[in-house]
């Protein structure tokens, strides 16, 4: 799960921020467009491949003053609802587990995915895409299904909110996601004992309420049935890079066990808990025998020169959709989401040329260097 610090001029609590800033976004992104920057790069990304975007959560306004869940992963109900009604008439969308169609045409290629498996994606979230007939992929975590407070974030952050008073929250909201940003850095053992310190102070969490829920198998099946694809995001969402091998295998691998077992179905898709990987983890999802596999850390385009195992998402939040009013964006879509994109995947194709040039580099040396030796060689055998 990656979160975003983000606040944004609205009337809800989380997303409170100065409306100087939030106007000098919106100023930003009309002059990048004036000038032809995002056109450029959202034809550049039309030709390249899909975008695949992340969310986490699709929350009401009444969910948002009770959720524990940090603002990095929500958005809201109006604000999807015009995202994807906008998506319907601009975008052409991906159905996982099928790779994207890469012949060209005049549409926006992307994909909808969501991480964790929240009782919001069956209540909300699949409704309104259902309204609109655009597919989704939710990675679920089997373990964690039908839970309340189901993830350490959510917990850590429930048990700092609790220390605060209401006036804190909101001066200390920037903390509570520092906090758990270093948390995110501790091998799983130590990251396990700080949070059972900070959660057994005393007093209830303060997300009690059932908005801080995953869905059940029973919801799964049923969204299941009606077209939606599942895919594992790891048995117990643990980062793969901070645990032993044989553990980051059962996490793997026992997963998609479950998923299948519980679905009757294949699962073939898999993402990265935090994004995190390593070579190891990499090989770790190919022999467990999954499709493809999603990050969610650094912006890209889904290209047909993509490792299957190593597919960029974009991550989506609120603040990634609306202007300065709070109101849905196509322009700040193409600024925060295709331009972050656009701008990934360039960064990849520049460090692709610069290994490419390196390895020419280097077999001019070693040659160079051969033929020295052999000149010398043949000097020498000539005194």
């Amino acid at each position: 799960m990656t979160v975003e610090i983000m606040t944004v001029d609205m009337p809800t609590g989380p997303f409170i921020r100065p409306t100087v800033r939030a106007r000098g976004k919106v100023f930003w992104a009309r002059f990048l467009r004036a000038v032809g920057v995002l056109r450029v790069s959202r034809k550049w990304v039309q030709r390249q491949g899909a975008v695949v975007l992340t969310f986490h959560r699709i929350l009401t306004d009444e969910e948002l003053e009770l959720t524990a869940s940090l603002p990095g992963m929500i958005v809201r109900c109006e604000t999807f609802d015009g995202f994807l009604k906008y998506a319907v008439e601009t975008c052409q969308f991906v159905q996982l587990p099928v790779e994207p169609e890469w012949k060209q045409n005049q549409r926006l290629k992307v994909a909808i995915t969501f991480d964790d498996g929240w009782l919001d994606n069956a209540s909300s979230a699949c409704p309104i895409a259902q309204k609109h007939q655009a597919p989704m992929a939710i990675f679920v975590v089997p373990e964690r299904t039908g839970t309340v407070l189901p993830f350490w974030p959510e917990r850590a952050a429930s048990a700092l909110d609790r220390q605060m008073s209401a006036a804190d929250r909101a001066q200390n909201r920037n903390y509570v996601e520092q906090t758990i940003e270093r948390l995110k850095g501790l091998s799983a053992q130590e990251r396990k004992r700080r949070i059972d310190e900070m959660t057994s102070s005393g007093g209830v969490l303060h997300s009690t309420a059932l908005v801080d829920q995953t869905m059940t198998w029973e919801q799964i099946a049923e969204l299941h049935n009606s077209g939606v694809t599942f895919g594992s995001h790891t048995s117990t969402h643990e980062i793969l890079t901070g645990i032993p091998p044989a553990q980051a295998q059962d996490e793997i691998s026992l997963s998609r066990e479950l998923i299948e077992q519980r679905l009757d179905t294949p699962c073939s898709i898999f993402s990265y808990p935090n994004g995190d990987f390593s070579p190891m983890v990499r090989e770790l999802v190919a022999r467990a025998g999954y499709k493809f596999a999603f990050l969610n850390q650094d912006p890209g385009v889904w290209t047909p020169r993509s490792d299957p195992y190593l597919i960029p998402r974009v991550n989506v939040c609120e603040y990634h959709l609306v202007d300065d009013k709070g109101k849905f964006s196509p322009l700040m879509f193409d600024y925060a989401v295709v331009w972050n994109a656009a701008k990934g995947l360039l960064a990849e194709k520049r460090a692709g040329f610069l290994r490419r040039l390196r390895s020419k580099f280097h077999g001019w040396s070693v040659k160079f260097h051969l033929q020295s030796a052999e000149k010398s060689h043949v000097e020498k055998s000539s005194l």
